[in-house]
């Protein structure tokens, strides 16, 4: 099954593909200027790739992406579990965190510029907001959809509240909270290209924004592609993951799979 869905996802690239340089190319039925042919695009990839100038943004980018995808899933799954399993905290605390999940944390980054400078710490901290909350919310939706049954035949065969939150709430939930990650990956990917368009000087935002700039399309969608090809490999190792350490779960189960 799993072949044949990869199968499938492959025919339907390779088919887009051919498709998109026959129409550029071949019919000529768009300006290459401005839709340039995936040739046009390959070409720019791995002439950046040759030139170095690739390689200094994208690991500008890396590091920037995994402190501030890490800081969202250690912060996101602690403030799911939180707002999951105590009324008390969900009472308290869920005001103001649906109040900032609804705020447009896009809009955030000038502001973040103004007052953490043009380093790292903007585009770090735009990622965390992006990636954060598809975290939070899926663990906070994995503990309180876990069957109500099994919390009080744990209880009734002598376990603590301990044991029953790490040995059945926390195991029950684990495949909504890689779900959520899985999320937080796209998030993040949206947060780089945010963070570094917008008072950027490195990183593969600012390269996208600069070939933009310079009307050097091919190689602003080779980046954008690449982006794009980063983020789908994730939330791909994410889902092998979640198939490893839960097995039980189908990805038939619930809208957030």
């Amino acid at each position: 099954m799993v072949d044949r869905k990869s199968a499938a996802v492959a025919l339907e690239v390779v088919a887009l593909v051919g498709l998109w340089e026959l129409a550029v190319s071949g019919l000529h039925l768009a300006n290459p200027a401005f839709v340039p042919p995936p040739s046009r695009v390959w070409a720019a990839f791995t002439t950046m790739l040759a030139d170095g100038s690739l390689a200094g943004h994208a690991w500008f980018s890396t590091q920037n992406a995994v402190a501030g995808f890490l800081l969202a899933v250690v912060t996101g799954i602690g403030a799911g579990l939180a707002l999951g399993t105590s009324r008390l905290v969900s009472d308290i605390a869920g005001p103001p965190f649906w109040t900032a999940y609804a705020m447009p944390r896009i809009a955030f980054q000038p502001l973040l510029v103004l007052w953490l400078g043009f380093g790292a710490a903007p585009k770090i901290l735009i990622i965390f907001l992006m990636a954060v909350f598809p975290v939070a919310i899926n663990t906070m939706d994995g503990i309180r959809a876990v069957d109500r049954s099994l919390v009080r035949a744990a209880r009734v065969y002598g376990a603590s509240r301990m044991e029953v939150f790490f040995k059945v709430q926390l195991w029950a939930a684990l495949p909504m909270i890689l779900t959520g990650v899985r999320m937080g990956v796209a998030r993040a990917m949206v947060g780089i290209v945010v963070g570094e368009f917008i008072g950027g000087s490195q990183g593969l935002g600012y390269l996208i924004f600069r070939r933009s700039a310079d009307f050097d399309l091919a190689s602003a969608l080779a980046l954008t592609l690449s982006l794009v090809v980063i983020a789908n490999l994730l939330m791909a190792l994410v889902s092998l993951v979640r198939r490893l350490v839960a097995p039980w779960f189908s990805e038939s189960q619930g809208v957030f799979s």
